[in-house]
């Protein structure tokens, strides 16, 4: 019976290849889960403390400071094993969370001072710790699963990681919504969020330990090793910027970048449109904070449905290149639908679309294409791409919100023309990975 839902979801996963994808998707729920209450803690806190003004700003920061962050993970790959890097970051992000509790309980410095201010350095560094350990993180964790997987074995269980992502997300979101359900409690509520948050990374540490142990070591070779059986022979030097170098000499890469680039983007600007109708509708802050808990709770559960009964499916049976045109198409349309009538209801919809259907079926798709490429693109391009890469796609979406604010003509121009760009390279790069799969070769 098991086996037939698990067949019927996600193909034919079974033995070493079921147990390697469940054990996947358990790092990716206590990834994803706990990044879901530090994302919403970030935008409620730095809105509270700092004011919905200036989050165009921090996301401006959050790039600068992206690019000292790519070159040290760099320097990092070199150094350490894939194994190792990733104890060190998570024991990294987990002891610095828990200091962000610390202050956070703090009479004047954290959550109990209600008055925002643009001195107040707490919601500005939390802010840029968020944005750091996701960027971080889940591309390390995607570059990992990338390099010990193969584009068939994708298809299948790529669909399960996602549903266990997303299950993570949705249950961290319903502990989240319980705890800010009491807006009067914001102070203390917030605060353990954060704790159970933080104390949750730490768990993903002795999930790696165990797949290394218990799952047979051929389930985990890569789409290279299977390729070229000579591939562990070879011992390739790797310079500090290399990874950036392989993206501007590597069209392939260049379209992975302007598929997050034009993602980000549009993101950002319909995000901040969302931010400032909510502080506009509701004045308190313990409001505010509800009102994005019960956003990241529906966009949670929109993606684990999708996750559970959609993303392999359409992978299987429609293809990578469907799957990354189909979602420009119709985050276009719902933007189409915010623009003729803006309000914060249709413009929720739109958020739903752009980080539910994106977590459920872009995502993992985009994730794909990075299976027929060469270790330095997994590990150091794909660093360069999804950090400095997607911090200067979100500076540039803040600098359109910082410029041009609320006027709907001008930002709707930028997305609807960003969306149609989108369309045409996705379909482009998706041809070309599908001819690199089919001829059996490595993209470097």
């Amino acid at each position: 019976m098991i086996n037939s839902v698990i067949r019927l979801l996600w193909g034919d996963l079974k033995g070493d290849e079921l147990k390697k994808f469940l054990m996947l998707a358990t790092g990716f729920f206590f990834l994803i889960g706990p990044y879901w209450l530090l994302k919403i803690l970030k935008e409620s806190i730095f809105v509270n403390t700092v004011g919905p003004a200036h989050e165009p700003i921090v996301k401006i920061l959050s790039l600068t400071l992206s690019l000292p962050l790519v070159l040290l993970y760099s320097k990092l790959v070199d150094l350490l094993s894939r194994e190792k890097l990733f104890y060190f970051l998570v024991a990294f992000y987990g002891t610095l969370g828990l200091v962000f509790v610390y202050f956070f309980y703090h009479p004047t410095i954290g959550l109990a001072n209600p008055v925002p201010n643009t001195s107040r350095l707490l919601g500005w560094f939390f802010f840029l710790y968020v944005d750091s350990y996701i960027s971080l993180m889940l591309s390390m964790y995607w570059s990992f699963i990338n390099d010990i997987t193969t584009p068939e074995s994708a298809n299948k269980g790529y669909g399960l990681i996602i549903f266990g992502s997303q299950l993570g997300g949705l249950t961290f979101m319903i502990l989240g919504n319980l705890l800010s359900s009491d807006a009067s409690r914001y102070a203390t509520n917030a605060p353990l969020i954060g704790l159970i948050a933080v104390c949750c990374i730490f768990i993903m540490a002795p999930i790696i330990y165990m797949l290394h142990k218990f799952v047979n070591k051929n389930t985990l070779k890569s789409y290279q090793e299977n390729t070229d059986p000579k591939i562990k022979e070879k011992k390739e030097v790797v310079g500090f910027l290399d990874g950036l170098k392989v993206i501007l000499t590597t069209p392939y890469v260049i379209g992975i970048f302007s598929l997050i680039f034009f993602h980000e983007v549009v993101s950002t600007i319909m995000n901040y449109q969302m931010i400032w109708l909510s502080t506009v509708t509701y004045k308190d802050p313990g409001l505010v904070h509800k009102f994005l808990f019960n956003y990241g709770l529906a966009v949670q559960a929109i993606a684990c449905c999708f996750a559970l009964i959609g993303t392999s499916f359409f992978q299987r049976r429609f293809g990578i290149t469907f799957c990354i045109v189909a979602y420009p198409l119709l985050l276009g349309a719902s933007i189409v639908t915010y623009l003729v009538s803006p309000s914060l209801q249709t413009i929720f919809y739109v958020m739903l679309v752009a980080k539910a259907i994106n977590f459920a079926f872009n995502q993992p798709a985009k994730e794909v294409l990075y299976i027929p490429t060469s270790k330095d693109i997994k590990f150091k391009s794909k660093a360069w791409v999804d950090m400095f890469g997607m911090r200067f796609a979100k500076g540039a979406g803040s600098m359109v919100n910082k410029l041009a604010g609320q006027a709907l003509g001008v930002t709707g121009c930028i997305v609807i023309g960003c969306v149609g760009i989108w369309v045409v390279l996705a379909n482009i790069i998706g041809k070309y990975f599908q001819k690199a799969v089919n001829e059996k070769r490595v993209i470097d």
